[in-house]
């Protein structure tokens, strides 16, 4: 969904139980696909955040092509919307004392594009000092879907719909700048040319390598998995995760807006080959990978709406789950990184609810129902028997417990079933936390599949996440 808002959106909402002393804050960066969604309170109320004794804050930042237009040089350098978050970090170091918040003592925290959002930061020179640890939910920079490997093509592209000339990408951008926002908007999401589900296809206005001679202070100077393995960003601990059928959301949209979709991925294998893997279509690494996705997550049967719930398995570790361990394995060398998976599936299951999905699991967003209050989404209340309301709670106490003390489980909790979350260690994903009916502590929750990916990679893929 494309922002219809005014461009006048920097804004952001602060949550406090009292202006009185210095608690922890807590910056919270929705999700959108880069290209849609608010911070507001229609879907982010704070209010069960206030008894843990802490401050929320949500922003907002430019969308879309207003965010993200980039050509890929100093006339429009791109991650226009990483500095509007800069900014709103900024703006917490200047005034959140007035808020009852501590300056000192800030974590960031977002989801899906937002997840990725707070995983860029972490990655920014720009942040340096602006907050002490971070939350990524089913999201990271290493997603195929965070980076846009050539803005220029999308810039050409708007260039050519308003009639304006493209060979001198100043004169491009000048020309933009005399189209309403609105009409840049309304255009963006017709510019994509490949045959790609919606699902899995790459976005095409989000963050960008900011070329060395930009104008303006560079947010992204590298690629995200050059920054980690140069260790030049804030290795600050980090709570890594994302939901047992994330992916559940996109494929069964997918599959109600478009039949056929199964049969493009039958009919063209090499759309299940990752995309930051850099391998060619029709090459026998291709046909390998493909093969060995198909025999391993529906036994090699044609895709059809039958196999939808594996599908859904295939595309979660494809989209948000790989991606996201990778992640936490690369920063655990230098910060605590506490990985989890949710997969409670009850009455506070919102976003599945109101989509009608019925089969099992917690799919794309249904965790933060269990954080915020999301009133664009209840229809009722539900009884304060219900077991959804504790899990609530749990989330909650640790999320906060991490905000003030850098450790989700500091202390036993009966709450938190005396549960003590450790870290990963060693190079591998040795230890999770399940967030389910209770919380489980074991090892890697996706360990097969996970080894799957590893052993595929290992073997086939080429410059893994450098596309």
């Amino acid at each position: 969904m494309i922002p219809t808002e005014n461009e006048d959106c920097l804004f952001l909402n602060v949550y406090s139980p009292s202006l009185i002393g210095t608690r922890p804050v807590m910056v919270f960066v929705h999700g959108g696909a880069f290209s849609g969604g608010s911070g507001d309170v229609g879907f982010y109320g704070s209010q069960y955040f206030m008894p843990e004794n802490v401050v929320i804050v949500t922003v907002n930042y430019r969308l879309g092509v207003l965010g993200f237009f980039s050509t890929g040089d100093r006339s429009a350098s791109g991650n226009w919307a990483i500095k509007d978050c800069v900014e709103a970090l900024r703006w917490v170091q200047r005034n959140i004392i007035a808020f009852g918040g501590d300056p000192n003592n800030v974590t960031i925290f977002g989801q899906s594009a937002g997840g990725a959002m707070v995983h860029f930061l972490t990655l920014s020179p720009l942040t340096a000092g602006l907050f002490q640890r971070a939350i990524t939910h089913s999201g990271s920079a290493l997603n195929s879907w965070a980076l846009q490997t050539n803005p220029r093509k999308y810039a050409d592209r708007l260039a050519v719909a308003f009639g304006l000339p493209t060979a001198d990408t100043a004169g491009l951008v000048a020309g933009l700048k005399q189209v309403p926002y609105r009409d840049l908007v309304a255009l963006q999401e017709g510019l994509h040319e490949l045959d790609v589900p919606l699902l899995l296809r790459p976005i095409d206005f989000a963050p960008v390598v900011e070329p060395a001679d930009a104008p303006e202070p560079i947010a992204l100077g590298q690629r995200p998995i050059e920054i980690i393995e140069g260790g030049s960003y804030n290795p600050v601990p980090m709570i890594a995760g994302f939901t047992d059928m994330d992916s559940l959301l996109f494929t069964a949209a997918e599959m109600a807006v478009n039949p056929g979709v199964f049969n493009v991925f039958n009919n063209n294998p090499h759309f299940l080959v990752p995309f930051f893997w850099n391998i060619a279509q029709g090459s026998p690494e291709s046909t390998a990978v493909s093969q060995a996705f198909k025999q391993y997550y529906w036994q090699g049967q044609q895709l059809s709406a039958a196999l939808l719930a594996e599908f859904s398995v295939f595309v979660t570790d494809h989209q948000f789950a790989y991606p996201q361990l990778e992640m936490a394995k690369r920063h655990a060398n230098r910060s605590p990184v506490y990985v989890y998976q949710f997969s409670y599936d009850g009455d506070l299951n919102l976003m599945k609810q109101s989509f009608g999905i019925t089969l099992p699991g917690a799919i794309h967003g249904d965790e933060l129902c269990y954080l915020f209050d999301p009133k664009a989404l209840r229809t009722g209340e539900i009884p304060q028997t219900s077991h959804a309301i504790t899990v609530r709670d749990r989330m909650l106490r640790m999320w906060t417990n991490f905000a003030k003390y850098g450790n989700p489980t500091p202390t036993l909790d009966p709450l938190l079933q005396n549960t003590f979350w450790t870290p990963i260690s060693g190079g591998t994903i040795n230890t999770a936390l399940e967030i389910g009916q209770n919380l489980v502590l074991g090892s890697n929750p996706i360990a097969s599949r996970y080894n799957q990916w590893q052993e595929l990679a290992g073997r086939y893929a080429n410059n893994i996440f450098r596309v």
